[in-house]
């Protein structure tokens, strides 16, 4: 008879109740990221770059988090307009922070945020580009209908590129991971332990009906597009 072998208890999602609640620990939290994710931002901005075409104007970002994303993105296509979206009063402050450094920088790029709820964001039908999100589906609240709006307000020859952590990724990857994030393991397991796995997430896009979207498994996290996408450098 086999045997579950795994040594993390990660059989079950668990939400996080309410994510990013203290300001302070959102700062240390922006922090931290800025000393240690530009590796991590790689390949989702080489995803992202890898879809421009000529004549794109717009981007959206789904659940900014700080922004660095968006900024990072932004430095890069700076003759494109990137707005985010985020549901988290704390992260849209150190977010108008972060905005507020760059523009003080004098860095590239067009990039505005907003708060607003996912599943109902601030724009047109079939009016971004390019819609995408990094580490945040896990904290969706209401992710069925946040996927909707994704497809929603993506243009009918754009694409919708959605990156996250998986929860039942390979053990190697986890316990690489926990080598470098010290003080910060707790956390990331808690996230982990918060986010999806691939066949769960298959279930949100068939109830979104969206189950002609692409989901694929990538070291530690998942990728969710729209249409298939080029493996990228890694």
């Amino acid at each position: 008879m086999a045997t579950d072998t795994r040594l993390l208890d990660l059989a079950e999602r668990v939400p996080i109740p309410s994510p990013h609640d203290d300001i302070d620990k959102v700062r240390l939290y922006d922090l931290g990221m800025r000393r240690s994710a530009l590796m991590a931002y790689k390949r989702p901005t080489e995803r992202i770059l890898a879809q421009v075409q000529d004549d794109m104007t717009d981007l959206v970002e789904v659940g900014f988090n700080t922004g660095l994303l968006s900024l990072h993105v932004a430095g890069k296509l700076p003759d494109l307009a990137v707005s985010g979206v985020e549901e988290n009063q704390n992260l849209v402050d150190v977010a108008e922070d972060n905005l507020t450094l760059a523009v003080w920088a004098n860095s590239a790029g067009d990039v505005e945020f907003e708060m607003a709820k996912l599943h109902r964001m601030p724009f047109p039908d079939d009016s971004a580009d390019i819609v995408f999100s990094f580490s945040s589906l896990h904290r969706w609240r209401r992710p069925v209908e946040t996927l909707k709006e994704c497809a929603r307000i993506c243009k009918p020859g754009g694409v919708v590129i959605i990156e996250d952590m998986n929860r039942h990724a390979e053990e190697g990857h986890i316990t690489f991971i926990l080598q470098f994030v010290k003080e910060g393991g707790e956390e990331f397991m808690r996230s982990l332990q918060a986010a999806y796995t691939r066949d769960e997430v298959a279930d949100l896009l068939k109830e979104a009906g969206l189950e002609d979207w692409q989901v694929a498994e990538e070291d530690l996290g998942l990728v969710i597009s729209s249409r298939s996408l080029e493996q990228v450098s890694e």
